[in-house]
């Protein structure tokens, strides 16, 4: 059983404090109720915005851990089911998802080209961590970029996106700024590719 304390607005400050002690009594259990249902409804609108981050990224990551064991066989099917569990199980912790409108998972076309800018920036990074160790030498440095992603599943693909690519790793998003590790800096103080591919993820996340 709860307690409640009513407190006299129109207490004045003395040594035990402002206001004075009116009413004490047991907490309602219509009110209990109702925090109960606010924080249940509160953990299924998460759940619900979760479900698609953990359909789609668990069933990538899926892909990927049958990728990695190069097998089809059952138990590793099985053992891979993990991913999207512990997605969703995040997402719920989190509120990753949250705020993500529906139509995000209704444009193939924003998803292709996304697709193909991650593809073409492992490609690029490949060619420069190869040409990087044939010389045997590499200038390493960490870069600031402009965020110009607003949604958390919009940054998170991006971050998704730069470490993919070999010879570069996403340190930290600190307000506006995310501070990129590259093993070869580029010319200038911009990462290359970084547009195009942010430009597709604010059309598609915000």
């Amino acid at each position: 059983m709860g307690y409640e304390i009513k407190v006299d607005g129109r207490g004045r400050c003395g040594r035990g404090g402002c206001g004075t002690i009116i009413a004490r009594g047991p907490v309602r259990k219509e009110e209990s109720s109702e925090i109960m249902g606010e924080r249940k409804g509160a953990l299924w609108e998460r759940a619900r915005d979760g479900l698609p981050v953990a359909l789609i990224g668990g069933g990538a990551l899926w892909g990927i851990w049958i990728l990695l064991w190069r097998s089809t066989d059952l138990p590793v099917i099985l053992s891979g089911l993990w991913c999207p569990f512990a997605l969703l199980a995040f997402s719920i912790w989190t509120g990753l998802g949250t705020g993500v409108r529906w139509t995000v998972w209704t444009r193939p076309d924003l998803w292709a080209a996304f697709l193909a800018l991650f593809l073409w920036g492992v490609a690029r990074g490949v060619v420069r961590t190869a040409v990087a160790a044939l010389r045997g030498t590499c200038s390493p440095g960490i870069i600031a970029i402009p965020l110009r992603v607003r949604s958390d599943l919009g940054k998170l693909l991006l971050v998704l996106a730069i470490t993919a690519s070999p010879g570069t790793i996403a340190l930290l998003a600190e307000g506006e700024i995310l501070y990129v590790h590259c093993l070869e800096l580029p010319e200038r103080p911009a990462l290359p590719g970084i547009g195009p591919l942010q430009r597709v993820l604010v059309k598609l996340t915000g």
